[in-house]
């Protein structure tokens, strides 16, 4: 995924999660995980996170890898994200 497709998801999940910003930091910080990352595969993960879950997405979401059965360890990296 280029930083242009990172980007087009980033506006997507700042709509749908009102709390979530985009801050430069961030956009490096994803960027650098989500190289590998397919675009298709990454919106639609996107689009079923969205619709499955109240809280801003994490990398392994964003890169279709996680499964909601993960979803104690996903809540606890966003609460670590939310204080960096």
């Amino acid at each position: 995924m280029n930083k242009t497709e990172m980007l087009k998801l980033f506006v997507l999940i700042e709509r749908v999660y009102p709390p979530f910003r985009i801050k430069n930091e961030i956009v490096h910080y994803y960027f650098d995980h989500c190289l590998e990352f397919d675009y298709e595969i990454a919106f639609n993960s996107l689009k079923e996170h969205i619709r499955k879950s109240p809280y801003p997405p994490s990398i392994s979401h964003i890169g279709g890898i996680a499964k909601m059965a993960d979803f104690r360890n996903w809540e606890q990296e966003y609460v670590l994200a939310d204080h960096v």
